[in-house]
């Protein structure tokens, strides 16, 4: 005869046998859940990534001719540049401010002759003209002090070709190198008159926001730099 104890014994064998079997089939049922899982996301990871190459296949064939047409598009501009831009701002009286010296600022200023503007005073700032200096500068420019432009000249601090006139229509300022941020100079032009900033596409992008008198262009140095100078200074000012 069993006793207590040996009946307690053996219902716990019997439970813990029975545990054992559940849980190995349920783990097995879930390996087979598992496996059927993973072969939906691998599947379906497939199809993504087959998707994704189709996509981007796409979008380099379209990027392809994209390229293509705005080339065609350069080219055209490129041939057709000075019949598209002839008369555009005739009758217009421009002022061109240069920060440090650049071969290529003669390319804008013969771009603003073509389209028709009247280029009446060119003035050359120094690359180490600096805070006060440039305060003194751009309130001479403002008032049309001509003593205050002679000092700064007289010091070496600036060039200028041609006569000064307040009556000017707009001002170019042509940003030349990396060290120039003529940003503090062009918040007192600005009041006084309507300012394109011009620069290479090759320096660092200057923080401006265009608005109703103040245009900023980053890539004066290509055709289209030069076309969105001119019809900027068409439409807007």
């Amino acid at each position: 005869m069993y006793n207590i104890k040996h009946m307690t014994i053996l219902l716990v064998a019997v439970f813990f046998a029975l545990g054992i079997g559940i849980a190995i089939g349920f783990t097995a049922n879930s390996d087979k859940l598992l496996v059927k899982q993973q072969k939906i996301i691998i599947d379906q990871l497939e199809e993504n990534y087959t998707h994704l190459k189709e996509s981007s296949r796409m979008k380099e064939r379209q990027l392809a001719l994209l390229i293509e047409s705005q080339k065609r598009d350069y080219e055209f501009l490129a041939q057709n540049f000075d019949m598209l831009l002839a008369g555009r701002l005739q009758g217009k009286k421009a002022s061109v401010i240069e920060f440090g010296n650049s071969d290529k600022s003669g390319e804008i200023i013969d771009c603003l002759k073509k389209a028709g503007a009247q280029v009446q005073f060119i003035t050359i700032v120094n690359e180490e003209v600096k805070g006060s200096d440039l305060d003194v500068f751009a309130e001479a420019f403002a008032t049309g002090n001509i003593e205050k432009f002679q000092y700064l000249k007289e010091a070496g601090l600036i060039e200028f070709i041609g006569v000064y006139d307040r009556s000017v229509d707009f001002i170019v300022l042509i940003r030349n190198g990396e060290k120039n941020n003529p940003l503090s100079t062009v918040k007192k032009l600005v009041r006084l008159k309507p300012v394109v900033i011009v620069q290479s596409s090759n320096l660092p992008k200057l923080d401006v926001k265009d608005s109703d008198r103040l245009f900023y262009i980053d890539n004066i140095d290509t055709v289209m730099g030069k076309y969105r100078m001119i019809i900027s200074l068409t439409n807007n000012f």
